[in-house]
C-alpha cells in the first residue's frame, strides 16, 4: 500500500495531497493545509507503526471521525473514505494506494441531503446551513452527505457546528463568542489550585488541580477505565464565564473525577476538609449493624447537642448504605432486621481501578458537616474482615484507607472472643449467644493491619502512629455485667464533649479487657499511641436468635427494634481529637 494521503476540505472543496502522509491543517498560515475551521491549529495527519492517525491540537477538546467522538489520537482507516469533523470544519480523508484513489472531482459540497434512519426517507437538496432546521428530535437519527458521496454520510448532529460555522463565516448569524482558554486550575477559582486531597475511592492523593472534569453532554461517552457507558473523563482547558470548565459539546460541567481511578469525587468535595473514618472488624462482628445505627444517631446527635448540621453529601454514592438504614430503622419483625455481613464483592463494595488492576474496594459513605464557617466532608468505611486475610493478597489493596484513616475503628465482638465467652457464658445478656463462624483471628486482624501500616507508611518497628483508634467492645448488652454496678461516665454533657470522662471510661474498660484478652489491647496499642476503648450495643438490648436457609444460628435485635446505645461514643472521640472546638455548642 502507498504512503499517500488526500484530505479534501468540504467548505472550501479543497483537496490537498501529502506524499510523506505528514500533514498539519488548520486556519493558521502557518499549517501544512491551510483550510476552513475555527481553530488556527486543527492537529495534524502522521504514520504511526504504518498506519496513518490523526494527533488533534492541544487547543482541540474533541472532534468526530467516523461518527465517534474522540478526544485523543484517532485512526484513519486505510483504503476508504474517512470522515472528519474539527472545530467548525468539516473533511473527507483518505489514505492508501492512488490506484484505489476515489474520484474526488464528483464532490459537491453546495448541495446537500438528509436521510432519516428511521424512516428510510431522503430529503429535497438543500444548503449546508439548511441542516439546522431540521427539528431537534430527528438529530440522532439523521445522516447527511452531499453530491457525490455514494458509500459513507456524516452524523448530522456532527455536522450542526459546521453548519453554525459556515453562517458566521457568512454574517448570516452573530459570531459566536470563542472559547475561554485557561490552565486546569481554574477549574477550581474558589478554592487553592495546590490543595492536594485523598480520592475516596482509590485513596490516592493528588493536587486539586489535576482532577478531571466529567462530561455532561449525553454524547460523550466512553471512559478507558470505567468503560463505554460512562461519561467521558478530561482535563480541562476551556471554560465558561463563570470559570466552569465547559465539555466538548459546549456544556458546563458541575461534576469531576479522580485522575488516577476516574470514579467522581463526591460533590463540594473540594471545598472542605476531609475526615477518613475506617470501620474495621472480623466477620460477623456486627459493624454493618454498628455503621447504621451510628449514622442514624449522629443525625441526631450532632444537631442538639452541638448545633452541627450532620447531612447525606452523596445520595447516589451513599445509596446502599442509606438501603440498609431504611430496612433496619423500619423493620418490623427479625427477619427483616437481619444485615448480611459485610463481604468483598457485596453491596458495600465497587470495582475500582488500583495499582493498574481492578480491586475490589470498599464504598465511600460521605457526609458533610457544617457548623458556622467550618465545613467537614466525613467518608465512612465498613471494610470486610476477608480483607485482612493475611493468606490472600488480593484483598490487600481494599485496606488503603487506613493509610489515609483520621481515625480507626475497629469493632472487637466478645462473643466470638474464646476467653470472653468463658467468662460471659451463663450472664443474662449472653444466654442467647450464637456459635462463632470463624476461628478466633480479632487479634491476628490486628497484627495484619499494624503490619500493612508499618509497611506503607514505611514505619519503623519503634515507630507508631498517632492516629486516633478506637478499640469498640461490641454486644456490651451481653457483658455490661461485668463492670459493676456503676454506670459509665456521659461523653456529652451540657451540650460540651467530655473528654476526661471518655478517659475515665477507656481506663475502665482497658482494665476489664485486658484482664480477659490482653493480646487485644497489646496489639491495639502497637499502632497507635492514641488509644481509647468504648462499650457500644448496636441493638440496644439482649440480641434474638434467628435459623437462617442454611441451619446457621444468627443474631437479630429482638423484636426486630433497635435501640442504639453510645454508638457515637467513639465518633465524637475521634472528632474532638481532630477539631475540639467542633463539639462545643455554640
Amino acid at each position: 500500500m502507498g504512503n499517500k494521503l488526500y484530505i479534501f476540505d468540504c467548505l472550501s472543496k479543497k483537496l490537498r495531497m501529502a506524499d510523506a502522509s505528514f500533514m498539519t491543517i488548520g486556519r493558521g498560515e502557518e499549517n501544512v493545509f491551510r483550510c476552513m475551521m475555527r481553530a488556527q491549529a486543527g492537529g495534524s495527519f502522521a504514520m504511526r507503526g504504518g498506519v496513518c492517525r490523526f494527533f488533534p491540537h492541544s487547543t482541540i477538546s474533541s472532534y468526530s471521525l467516523n461518527g465517534q467522538l474522540l478526544q485523543h489520537e484517532g485512526e484513519v482507516q486505510p483504503g476508504t473514505l474517512n470522515l472528519l469533523v474539527l472545530a467548525g470544519g468539516c473533511f473527507v480523508v483518505w489514505s492508501g494506494d492512488d490506484n484505489m484513489l476515489p474520484d474526488f472531482s464528483a464532490f459537491d459540497p453546495e448541495e446537500w441531503y438528509a436521510y432519516d434512519k428511521a424512516t428510510g426517507r431522503w430529503s429535497q437538496s438543500m444548503r449546508l446551513p439548511d441542516l439546522v432546521k431540521i427539528p431537534a428530535d430527528a438529530v440522532d437519527k439523521t445522516l447527511v452527505l452531499f453530491k457525490g458521496m455514494t458509500s459513507c454520510a456524516f452524523e448530522l448532529r456532527d455536522m450542526l457546528d459546521v453548519a453554525r460555522f459556515v453562517m458566521e463565516e457568512r454574517g448570516e448569524i452573530p459570531k459566536s463568542a470563542p472559547p475561554v482558554s485557561a490552565p486546569a486550575q481554574m477549574v477550581w477559582m474558589e478554592s487553592e489550585s495546590d490543595k492536594e486531597i485523598c480520592c475516596p475511592n482509590c485513596w490516592q492523593r493528588f493536587p486539586l488541580s489535576h482532577a478531571l472534569a466529567v462530561s455532561a453532554h449525553p454524547r460523550l461517552t466512553g471512559d478507558n477505565i470505567l468503560g463505554k457507558d460512562a461519561p467521558q473523563r478530561f482535563s480541562p482547558v476551556n471554560v465558561d464565564r463563570q470559570g466552569v470548565p465547559v465539555d466538548a459539546m459546549g456544556v458546563s460541567v458541575r461534576e469531576y473525577a479522580c485522575p488516577w481511578c476516574h470514579h467522581k469525587l463526591p460533590p463540594f468535595f473540594e471545598r472542605t476538609r476531609q475526615l477518613i473514618f475506617s470501620l474495621v472488624g472480623e466477620f460477623s462482628a456486627g459493624k454493618t449493624y454498628y455503621l447504621a445505627t451510628m449514622l442514624h444517631e449522629l443525625e441526631y446527635a450532632l444537631p442538639r447537642e452541638f448545633g452541627i448540621a450532620f447531612r447525606d453529601a452523596d445520595s447516589m454514592g451513599n445509596a446502599p448504605l442509606n438501603a440498609i438504614r431504611t430496612r433496619l430503622f423500619s423493620a418490623t419483625g427479625v427477619r427483616e432486621s437481619y444485615l448480611e455481613p459485610t463481604q468483598p464483592g457485596g453491596a458495600l463494595y465497587h470495582e475500582v481501578w488500583m495499582k493498574e488492576r481492578y480491586v475490589s474496594a470498599p464504598r465511600p459513605f460521605v457526609y458533610s458537616l457544617s457548623q458556622e464557617k467550618k465545613n467537614y466532608t466525613m467518608v465512612v468505611y465498613d471494610t470486610a474482615g476477608a480483607s485482612f486475610d493475611p493468606q490472600d493478597s488480593t484483598h490487600e489493596l481494599a485496606t488503603g484507607h487506613l493509610e489515609s484513616a483520621s481515625a480507626i475503628l475497629f469493632l472487637f465482638d466478645p462473643t466470638m472472643d474464646i476467653a470472653f465467652r468463658k467468662v460471659i457464658k451463663g450472664m443474662v445478656g449472653a444466654k442467647k449467644l450464637a456459635a462463632p463462624y470463624t476461628q478466633e483471628r480479632q487479634a491476628a486482624m490486628l497484627s495484619e493491619m499494624e503490619m500493612r501500616l508499618r509497611s506503607a507508611l514505611h514505619l519503623p518497628p519503634e515507630k507508631k502512629l498517632s492516629v486516633p483508634l478506637a478499640v469498640m467492645i461490641g454486644k456490651s448488652d451481653t457483658w455490661q455485667e461485668l463492670l459493676g454496678s456503676e454506670p459509665l461516665l456521659p461523653s456529652v454533657r451540657s451540650g460540651q464533649f467530655q473528654p476526661k470522662f471518655v478517659d475515665a471510661n477507656s481506663k475502665r474498660l482497658r482494665e476489664l479487657l485486658f484482664s480477659i484478652s490482653p493480646n487485644i489491647c497489646m496489639n491495639a496499642e502497637a499502632i497507635s499511641t492514641n488509644v481509647r476503648y468504648f462499650a457500644v450495643s448496636p441493638f440496644g438490648g439482649n440480641p434474638e436468635n434467628m435459623t437462617d436457609e442454611n441451619g446457621h444460628t444468627l443474631q437479630v435485635p429482638a423484636g426486630g427494634v433497635v435501640r442504639p446505645n453510645r454508638v457515637i461514643d467513639p465518633v465524637l472521640w475521634a472528632l474532638h481529637c481532630k477539631d475540639a472546638s467542633l463539639l462545643r455548642k455554640k
